[in-house]
């Protein structure tokens, strides 16, 4: 028995159970509390973060759009407080109007977007409103167009006095009185096309630069709407009053007067004159200024025809027409062209005044 039981003691069993490291424990069940904490403050943080967004959503969230009313005034010297006597007859005016945002681009550049448009016959004080988008300014610009209804073209025996498309056939606007939204529901925008353009659509003078017709305009470049403000555009004449008249042109002759990009005007010996003219500017942007008279530059040349010869320039000068000044122009010494003698120009400036006598439009014929 007890050699047995030496034997026993010798012998080394083959596994041998382990004593838990206590301390590994341990810190391994601290790091997971801690972890775990972690997560469970985490977890509330980000819930809380969300209920904050919640509650103020309505500050985060796109706001609704908000609108001014635009309340437009037209002054200037086409002023709606004149006197009746000062417009003749203003039932025949035509306005036309466009209103366009300003977007300020990243580069620093502005772009116009159009954003409504009207054609009026009937303007009044007060009559002039449009609710406009807050937060930008706008450009406005306004072009009238004295007897345009007597001079602007008709179709089908409406008249459609201004263009809203470009091209040989454009879409053509109506008078109604009132502001339309540029912006079509097929995404397409519509505004006046003509409306700072020297060309617009007159009887017998659309192609025409500097037709006869007695055309204002006015700009406002920066607008900030605000509630209750007095937004007055300023309107004014840009044309310039032309007569011709000559002396001693022979019974044989008659003289062609071509003031460039405006219609013919001939003069015969039995018509020692001309009309007086209103002759519309190219320069309908540039700014008028007190003290400051604005001129169009323009070319006239003068030629005579002959029965049986060759017609031959006489007269080929450029003249400063000052805005809203007549210019009598007068052709002399005709008969001396090709002796030695010059054919003489003489031209006498006046300023025009308002006459509370109607202004017959240009129609046309020699």
């Amino acid at each position: 028995m007890k050699i047995l039981l030496s034997h026993l003691k010798e012998i080394t069993p083959i596994w041998t159970p382990q004593k838990k490291n206590i301390k590994t424990l341990d810190n391994q069940t601290n790091r997971y509390m801690k972890t775990k904490h972690l997560i469970l403050a985490g977890l509330v943080v980000l819930s809380q973060i969300l209920q904050s967004c919640l509650k103020g959503e309505d500050v985060y969230k796109e706001k609704e759009p908000t609108y001014t009313e635009l309340d437009l005034n037209i002054g200037g010297e086409c002023s709606l407080t004149e006197k009746p006597m000062s417009r003749a007859d203003a039932s025949k005016e035509i306005f036309g109007i466009n209103v366009a945002m300003l977007i300020q681009n990243p580069n620093g550049s502005v772009t116009q977007k159009p954003y409504a448009y009207g054609i009026f016959d009937n303007i009044k004080a007060g009559n002039l409103k449009l609710n406009v988008l807050d937060g930008y300014q706008y450009r406005i610009s306004c072009t009238m167009i004295k007897e345009g209804k007597d001079s602007l073209l008709t179709k089908d025996g409406t008249l459609y006095p201004l263009t809203l498309s470009k091209g040989n056939d454009p879409k053509l606007g109506t008078i109604t009185n009132k502001f339309i939204t540029a912006e079509r529901p097929d995404g397409t925008q519509e505004y006046l096309f003509d409306l700072e353009n020297s060309k617009i659509g007159t009887k017998g003078q659309s192609n025409y630069t500097r037709p006869f017709i007695q055309r204002y305009h006015g700009i406002i470049d920066k607008l900030t709407v605000a509630p209750d403000q007095t937004n007055t555009l300023e309107v004014y004449r840009r044309y310039f009053g032309v007569q011709f008249k000559q002396n001693g042109l022979q019974a044989d002759c008659k003289l062609e007067i071509q003031i460039d990009g405006a219609p013919t005007v001939w003069l015969t010996p039995d018509k020692k004159e001309s009309p007086e003219l209103m002759v519309s500017m190219r320069t309908l942007t540039t700014p008028v200024e007190t003290g400051k008279i604005l001129t169009d530059n323009a070319r006239v040349k003068v030629t005579v025809h002959r029965t049986g010869k060759e017609a031959e320039d006489i007269l080929n000068y450029n003249i400063n027409f000052k805005r809203n000044y007549m210019h009598t122009i007068v052709i002399s010494d005709i008969d001396h062209f090709g002796t030695g003698s010059n054919v003489s120009i003489h031209v006498e400036e006046t300023e025009l005044e308002n006459s509370a006598q109607e202004d017959l439009p240009w129609q046309g014929g020699n």
